[in-house]
C-alpha cells in the first residue's frame, strides 16, 4: 500500500451557496465544523511523510473562519496547499492578496453555472456568475496557479452550449472536467441522479462534449472514471493519445486520504458518515498514522481488485479500474458493463 501522496482535509460543510446536485446538501448540516487544533494536528501528522499537497476543501473552506492560520501552518510545514472552492470569495482581490501571503500554492475554481441565467437556476445566487468570472481574473494576476473544475451533473447537459460560450471567455485556462457521482449516506441511503449514471451519458460524452472540448482548443482533461467498455475502443485511444484523459479515484490508487471535519478518515468524499478510523483516537502521529493504515489493507485490497469477473477477464479493465466504486454499489454488472449506451 501507498503511503498517501495527496490528503485532503474537509474543514467545514458550510458554504455560501446551495447548489441542487451538491453532495454536502445531505449533510443537512452535520458535521459543520473543524476544530483549529485538530486542522492543525492533521497537518503535522501528514507532514510526517511529506504528501505531495493537502486539499483544503468543504462545503466552502474560505469561509472556515480558520483558513488562513491553517494555510500559514502548511506551508510552515514546506508543503503545497491547494484549495478547492467555489471561487466566490476570490472576487476581492484583497482576500486573494492574503491568500498568496498565507501559503495558498494552488487554487481549484468550481465553476457550477455558464450564464447568469443558469448559475442562479443551479446555485440559487443571483449574480453569482459575473463574481465567479471576476474571481478568476483577479487570480489570474497572481503566482496562484489556478484550474477550473467543472462538475458535469445533468443540469449541465442540458446546458451544455453555455459552457461552449464561456470556455471563449476564458481560453487560456487550465480545465478539469469530472462527472457527478453517487453519495452513500451513512443511513445506507443513496443520492443520485440516475440519468448521470455511465451507460446513459457515454454516448453524449463521446457525441457532444468531448468534441466541443477538443475543438475549442482549450486545454483540459476529463475524469473518465466510466468502465472503458461503456465506449468504443477508438474514442478510448483518441482520448488518451491527445493526454485528455485522467483518473483521479483515490480508491482505485490506494494513493490518497481524506479527513472530515470530525477527523474521521473517509473512504472518499462521497462515503458520507462511513470513517474507517479517526485521529485521536486510532492515530495521532505520521507514525501510527502509518501503522493503522497498514492495518486497513483488506480494504484496499478489495477497492483495488476487479469488481466483477468479467472485469477480472479484461486485459484493459486496470486502465479504467472498472470505474467509480460507488456505481458499483449503487448498482453492478448489467448496467457498469455492457457494450450499447443509452442516449442522454
Amino acid at each position: 500500500m501507498q503511503v498517501p501522496k495527496i490528503a485532503w482535509i474537509t474543514v467545514n460543510h458550510k458554504c455560501n451557496l446551495r447548489c441542487r446536485w451538491c453532495y454536502q446538501r445531505e449533510l443537512k448540516g452535520k458535521g459543520t465544523t473543524m476544530d483549529k487544533e485538530m486542522a492543525k494536528g492533521i497537518v503535522n501528522l501528514l507532514a510526517g511523510f511529506q504528501p505531495r499537497t493537502i486539499v483544503l476543501i468543504g462545503g466552502e473552506p474560505t469561509v472556515w473562519n480558520h483558513y488562513f492560520t491553517l494555510a500559514r501552518h502548511i506551508a510552515g510545514k514546506g508543503l503545497r496547499t491547494t484549495v478547492v472552492s467555489n471561487g466566490l470569495t476570490f472576487a476581492n482581490y484583497k482576500f486573494v492578496e492574503k491568500s498568496v501571503r498565507a501559503g495558498i500554492t494552488n487554487v481549484t475554481i468550481s465553476v457550477k453555472g455558464f450564464s447568469p441565467q443558469g448559475y442562479e437556476a443551479g446555485c440559487g445566487y443571483s449574480g453569482g456568475y459575473e463574481v465567479v468570472k471576476r474571481a478568476i481574473a483577479n487570480l489570474s494576476r497572481t503566482p496562484i496557479k489556478t484550474m477550473i473544475s467543472i462538475t458535469v451533473s445533468y443540469d449541465i447537459v442540458e446546458r451544455w452550449k453555455e459552457i461552449t460560450a464561456f470556455l471563449k471567455e476564458f481560453p487560456k485556462g487550465f480545465y478539469s472536467f469530472s462527472f457527478e457521482k453517487p453519495v452513500i449516506l451513512a443511513d445506507g441511503t443513496v443520492a443520485m441522479d440516475d440519468r448521470m449514471m455511465p451507460g446513459k451519458i457515454a454516448s453524449w460524452i463521446q457525441d457532444v462534449m468531448y468534441p466541443s472540448l477538443a475543438q475549442s482548443g482549450i486545454d483540459f482533461k476529463a475524469e473518465f472514471v466510466f468502465p472503458h467498455c461503456q465506449f468504443p475502443q477508438s474514442f478510448i485511444d483518441e482520448v488518451e493519445k491527445s493526454n485528455h484523459v485522467f483518473g483521479g479515484c483515490l480508491l482505485l490508487k490506494s494513493n490518497g486520504v481524506v479527513f472530515d471535519p470530525a477527523g474521521n478518515v473517509l473512504p472518499c468524499n462521497h462515503f458520507v458518515g462511513f470513517p474507517l478510523g479517526k485521529y485521536g483516537v486510532d492515530f495521532k502521529t505520521s507514525e501510527e498514522f502509518l501503522m493503522w493504515r497498514e492495518s486497513q489493507g483488506d480494504f484496499y485490497k478489495k477497492t483495488m481488485s476487479a469488481p466483477c469477473e468479467e472485469c477480472g477477464k479484461c486485459n484493459r479493465w486496470y486502465k479504467c479500474g472498472a470505474g467509480c466504486r460507488l456505481w458499483w454499489l449503487y448498482r453492478g454488472t448489467p448496467e457498469l458493463i455492457k457494450t450499447e449506451t443509452a442516449s442522454v
